[in-house]
């Protein structure tokens, strides 16, 4: 599983230590997972907007836009101010330290259950975990059922859908305590899944997956028995991410793939995918949004570069946001912070951006704390504020509040 030969050679990872393991709620019970990493994957995906509103929610001073809880920005850089007419605290609250050594957080997705929100993290030892990122605390113990890294997770209560390296997905039922889950299909695909994305098909909840055996399929989570049914036939080369929204009225979906190549596909027609543009090499991240009548996909890759596509224009081009960076963009999510369709991107210099689609200019400066890249993002939201959550390559989870 060769994903980024360029970071083959593993970083050192900080070990957990005492003062890490008593700060984790019933930490004798978190099992000590000292995975076999992969080598470097390309894909966070990120399903189309996951902004849901939590009523009812009591905010901490944290979340209030204070600061006064916040961790302070990360070594050799201070906290940007706002800036493009954002007004935002740009430092970032650590949510969770590391579980285990070598265990990055590969995947992130949010979304409201019940009038709380949550974010569902998956770890490289193939567990997943939900959090309430409001109170910063784990609404559950870190959860088995996949066999290698979890490198997706889709959300759309009161479920969610898990992908992993093991080649399998998981629906999981996030009303029960602690959450179970059901694997999809038998056997298929026969590469590691990359992506997963949560679809209205028809009237019904479909999961879309992008897998190295070079496939996109749909899968249904009401029937876990059946396989997943193959769009379009076998690409050139791996599908490493996938996201999945409307463009008038018709289920869609967005791929990248290891080739660069971004597709368009239609997820209710069947017809044969259509070619958008490329990235001059791996597309990991793709992300889908609305921004008044136009669905705008932003998708992020290894050469350093993230584009906006404007699903609804006869002939879509993909236009660069913001500058190119030295390193591989990461994880991409989109939502709605202050009344406006934002794009947050996670990249391998340790930087969160932030975008204003509406205008394609930066809004305010990032977000600051971690010490090392995000490797999934995700957008959730409590009344009146946008939460931004992400998990990190050194296994932390950071939250902050827009």
């Amino acid at each position: 599983m060769d994903r980024f030969p360029h970071r083959a050679a593993a970083r050192s990872l900080p070990e957990r230590s005492p003062a890490v393991r008593a700060s984790l709620a019933d930490p004798g019970d978190v099992p000590e997972v000292k995975p076999s990493l992969p080598r470097r994957r390309v894909l966070l995906a990120t399903s189309a907007t996951l902004a849901v509103a939590a009523a009812g929610v009591i905010i901490p001073v944290w979340l209030r836009g204070s600061g006064s809880r916040t961790a302070g920005a990360g070594p050799g850089r201070s906290a940007p101010h706002a800036s493009g007419g954002a007004s935002y605290s740009p430092v970032g609250r650590l949510l969770s330290p590391p579980i285990a050594q070598d265990d990055p957080v590969w995947s992130v997705a949010a979304g409201a259950v019940r009038g709380e929100l949550l974010a569902l993290v998956g770890r490289a030892d193939g567990t997943v975990q939900v959090w309430n990122p409001v109170t910063g605390r784990p609404v559950s113990r870190p959860l088995g059922g996949h066999d290698k890294p979890v490198f997706s997770i889709a959300l759309s209560a009161p479920m969610a859908v898990s992908g992993s390296v093991d080649g399998t997905l998981r629906v999981w039922d996030l009303t029960a305590g602690p959450p179970t889950s059901t694997r999809l299909g038998h056997g298929e695909p026969s590469g590691g899944i990359n992506g997963v994305a949560l679809a209205t098909v028809r009237g019904r909840t479909a999961a879309v997956s992008a897998s190295d055996d070079r496939t996109v399929r749909v899968w249904d989570p009401a029937a876990p028995k059946l396989g997943g049914r193959v769009l379009g036939g076998r690409l050139d080369s791996e599908v490493k991410s996938i996201a999945t929204g409307t463009v008038k009225g018709t289920a869609i979906a967005v791929s990248g793939s290891a080739d660069g190549t971004v597709r368009l596909w239609d997820l209710e027609g069947g017809r044969a995918p259509r070619i958008l543009g490329a990235h001059e090499t791996t597309v990991g991240t793709v992300a889908i949004g609305a921004v008044r009548d136009r669905t705008l996909a932003v998708s992020g890759s290894e050469d350093g570069v993230v584009r906006i596509w404007d699903l609804t224009a006869a002939e879509p081009a993909g236009r660069t946001l913001g500058d190119r960076v030295r390193v591989a963009v990461k994880t991409i999510a989109i939502g709605g912070v202050n009344g406006r369709t934002v794009a947050v991107a996670g990249s391998d210099d340790g930087m969160i951006r932030l975008w204003d689609l509406a205008t394609g200019s930066p809004y305010g400066d990032g977000l600051t704390g971690p010490d090392t890249g995000a490797e999934a993002i995700a957008i959730g939201q409590v009344p009146g504020r946008a939460v931004v959550v992400s998990g990190h390559w050194d296994g932390t989870i950071w939250t902050w509040s827009l």
